[in-house]
């Protein structure tokens, strides 16, 4: 029987990478962090170097991404959900009842701008085996429900299905808001949802929809540093992800800042 739901579900997901077609996002090289954690959940490729740690304050997460063009991004948004901690999480706030805003970086597609994507690329980048509900099996029945685009914004109503440890099915709401820095050809999306049952009758989709309506860039710099992983703060910290390196490493950051991840700014 598990066997059956394996290739049940392989059957879909593989499916659903060909409905997404040459459009689908592209592939970034993979970022030097640990691959699991501690309890052996599979940790999601979202794309995020971080310039700085994220913060909370009155509500407001803010975080400084660094994307292509030579850029370090300011972004914001607001939630009544706590900031996450841990090396599982880049740049997100939950609920211990599931409820979920996290930050992704994407690259355009080339010749693509944020107006021109067809909203299955959402999905695409969205509900891929490396995603942040991918850890047991990439996610099946994508679906979009709605597709707006506002003051240069697109928001991108899905519902989805993550697959538990055991297999079990989990089916999910979301809103997944797309914003493009100018200058970069990078999308920073912010996906905020809850399960399908909470959207429903609790809090979920109001909140979801609040933090989601709330995702603004702050500023854009320029910067020195380049979206790779030996420019995010993490670099090197054993509390943090695996093998990466930090100017708060004292007098073995020089080296990391001759190779050319220092932001001289």
């Amino acid at each position: 029987m598990r066997a059956h739901l394996s290739c049940a579900v392989g059957r879909r997901a593989f499916f659903g990478l060909l409905a997404a077609g040459s459009l689908a996002p592209q592939t970034r090289p993979a970022i030097t962090i640990s691959a699991t954690t501690m309890t052996g959940k599979t940790r999601p490729d979202l794309g995020i170097i971080l310039a700085d740690a994220a913060r909370a304050e009155g509500g407001t997460v803010t975080a400084e991404l660094v994307v292509s063009g030579g850029l370090v991004a300011s972004v914001a948004f607001d939630s009544k959900w706590k900031l996450a901690e841990g090396g599982y999480y880049d740049v997100e706030a939950n609920t211990r009842e599931g409820d979920a805003a996290y930050l992704q970086r994407v690259p355009l597609p080339a010749g693509k701008d944020l107006a021109s994507l067809p909203a299955k690329f959402f999905t695409a980048a969205v509900l891929g085996v490396d995603g942040r509900y991918g850890a047991y099996g990439a996610p099946v029945d994508g679906k979009v429900i709605a597709d707006v685009s506002d003051n240069g914004k697109r928001l991108v109503d899905i519902s989805f299905t993550s697959l538990s440890p055991g297999s079990a099915e989990l089916p999910r709401r979301a809103v997944v808001t797309a914003i493009q820095p100018s200058g970069s050809t990078d999308l920073i999306l912010l996906v905020a949802g809850a399960s399908a049952s909470r959207w429903k009758k609790g809090t979920g989709e109001a909140e979801a929809r609040a933090a989601a309506r709330s995702l603004r860039l702050v500023s854009a710099r320029p910067s020195s540093l380049q979206a790779v992983a030996q420019s995010d703060y993490r670099y090197g910290k054993t509390t943090g992800p695996e093998k990466m390196k930090s100017r708060n490493d004292g007098p073995q950051y020089s080296r990391y800042e001759q190779a050319g991840g220092g932001d001289e700014d």
